[in-house]
């Protein structure tokens, strides 16, 4: 693809990642991608022919960008558990990326391809998760990694949800609970069962 083309078609992501941070998956409609790109509807359906071929390729730009934010959050944050869960805790306060991320939940019920892109998002979250994991005291095994993975996405939600209501749960402070719990089970003596 020629650079002309690949600038129009990233133009075309940018577009329809924006759009749907700010109206959700309601807002992927075609003529209101190509409104925002600059382009004409047809010019959109040259690149993405349908709705479905431009929500893939959205899905899987969005997976690309957020696998590489959680690398980044947690190599440079993540030092120790206090500092990993201010780091979630910002993240799950964006209000645009919780959009894109219940849309990105939507759209895996309902697509196929949707729904592989979305779990390939979930083992790198997961993996990324394990492998600081280590550094700030809690167990790497696939259910805690689920736990915290949850918990994430639970908060994600809920501060969408909520805005401003004091319901509204504090990211941080949730996710370094959770750390704290885990790292006590982590260092407390299994006890025997007797028999």
């Amino acid at each position: 693809m020629s650079s002309a083309k690949s600038a129009v078609r990233e133009r075309l992501l940018l577009a329809a990642v924006a759009l749907i941070r700010e109206h959700g998956l309601a807002g992927l409609t075609q003529p209101r991608v190509a409104k925002a790109a600059g382009v004409s509807q047809s010019h959109l359906t040259y690149y993405f022919p349908t709705r479905d071929a431009l929500l893939t390729a959205v899905l899987t730009r969005t997976a690309d960008d957020q696998l590489a934010g959680v690398e980044q959050a947690l190599a440079t944050g993540a030092a120790d558990a206090k500092q990993l869960s201010r780091t979630m805790g910002a993240a799950f306060e964006k209000a645009e990326n919780s959009r894109v991320l219940i849309s990105f939940a939507l759209a895996a019920s309902e697509n196929r391809d949707a729904r592989e892109t979305f779990e390939q998002l979930t083992r790198g979250i997961r993996g990324g998760i394990a492998g600081v994991s280590e550094r700030i005291g809690i167990p790497d095994d696939p259910r805690t990694m689920a736990l915290v993975h949850s918990l994430a996405v639970g908060l994600s939600v809920l501060n969408l949800a909520l805005g401003g209501s004091p319901l509204r749960p504090p990211p941080a402070e949730c996710m370094a609970m959770l750390f704290n719990l885990l790292e006590k089970k982590a260092t407390t003596p299994k006890r025997r069962r007797r028999t």
